[in-house]
C-alpha cells in the first residue's frame, strides 16, 4: 500500500476533528451576537426607564412611585450587570473555541502538505518507472 493511502485515514480524521471545531466555534459565535443583542436590550430599556423616570419626576411624582422607579433601575442595573457577567463568559468562551479551531486547522494543513508531498513523491516514482520501461522496449526494439 503506497505511503498516501496508508496517511489517508490519518488525514480524514484531522478534518473530522477541524470541522467539528469550526461548528463549536459557529456556535459559539451565534451565543455572543445573542448575549450581546440581549445586553444592549437590556441598556435601551435600562435609558428608556431612566428618560421615563425623569419626565415624571419633572412633574412631580409621590414618594412610593419615586421608591418603586428607583427600585425597578436598580433591578434592571442588576441584570445588566448579571448580563455583562455572562457575556464575558461567553467570549472567553468563544476564544477558547477560536483557538482550539486554529490548532486543529493548522494540523490539518501541515497534514495535507504531508499528503502533497507523499503523492509527489508517488507521481515521480511512477513517471520514473513508465520512463524506465519505455527506455527498455526501446532498447529491446533496436535490438530485436
Amino acid at each position: 500500500m503506497s505511503p498516501s493511502k496508508r496517511f489517508r485515514p490519518v488525514q480524514r480524521v484531522a478534518e473530522s476533528r477541524e470541522r467539528k471545531a469550526a461548528r463549536a466555534l459557529g456556535e459559539s459565535r451565534r451565543e455572543l451576537q445573542e448575549q450581546t443583542r440581549r445586553l444592549d436590550e437590556l441598556k435601551a430599556y435600562h435609558r428608556e426607564y431612566q428618560e421615563r423616570f425623569r419626565g415624571a419626576s419633572a412633574g412631580g411624582i409621590s414618594a412610593a412611585q419615586l421608591h418603586e422607579y428607583r427600585a425597578f433601575l436598580a433591578k434592571l442595573e442588576q441584570a445588566i450587570r448579571e448580563q455583562e457577567q455572562r457575556l464575558g463568559a461567553v467570549r472567553q468562551e468563544c476564544s477558547g473555541r477560536k483557538a482550539a479551531w486554529q490548532e486543529t486547522h493548522q494540523r490539518t494543513q501541515a497534514l495535507d502538505k504531508v499528503m502533497e508531498r507523499f503523492q509527489a513523491e508517488e507521481r515521480r516514482l511512477h513517471d520514473s518507472r513508465e520512463q524506465k520501461e519505455l527506455d527498455d522496449r526501446n532498447q529491446r526494439g533496436r535490438k530485436g
